[in-house]
């Protein structure tokens, strides 16, 4: 029993011999620095991918776009709609005009950023293509939304394009079907 206990105290005396050696505070310095390292790489890495895309896509279970979500967004972009249904409700052509364009802007944004990580989502993908490239059924009326797209497409490249305030009320009915859908609009 004697060599037991003075084999456990030599082990013991050696681990802290080592403990207190000036090798293992070089080895304790090195892996503090490495420690540091990566948790800057882990911090540096959730910056860089966006923590609140990540925490709403979790949260929400795709990337909602903030207007969506918030009051403050969501009430700019209800008054920036309304300033273009005034363009169209008073009947001049060029404002009426303007006003689709504009408002396909908007919802064409909102769908990019909704689908921000996917591939067809990217800026540089024509609009008709990212269209074609969402799942049936991802938005409820995506055929009427592509409609509307294709009427703003002929006003753009049309320059005699004749647009009345019907057809503008028409292109615009698919995109606040949209907006009610995710409420936005009441």
């Amino acid at each position: 029993m004697d060599t037991s206990g003075n084999i456990m105290a030599d082990v013991t005396n050696s681990l802290l011999y080592f403990y207190n050696s000036t090798t293992f505070s070089v080895i304790k310095f090195i892996l503090g620095i490495y420690v540091a390292v990566l948790v800057i790489d882990i911090i540096l890495f959730i910056y860089q991918r966006g923590i609140s895309n990540d925490v709403r896509e979790t949260r929400l279970g795709m990337n909602v776009p903030k207007e969506f979500l918030r009051k403050k967004p969501k009430a700019k972009l209800v008054t920036r709609w309304n300033k273009l249904r005034n363009d169209i409700e008073l009947g001049d052509d060029a404002k009426m005009k303007v006003a689709v364009i504009e408002a396909d802007d908007v919802i064409i944004d909102l769908i990019r950023r909704m689908y921000a990580g996917a591939p067809f989502a990217k800026k540089e993908i024509p609009v008709d293509e990212m269209i074609d490239s969402i799942p049936a059924g991802q938005i409820e009326n995506l055929a009427d939304i592509k409609n509307s797209h294709l009427t703003r497409n002929r006003i753009i490249h049309d320059e005699s394009f004749v647009l009345t305030a019907e057809e503008a009320h028409e292109v615009l009915a698919p995109y606040e079907e949209f907006l009610r859908y995710h409420e936005v609009l009441d």
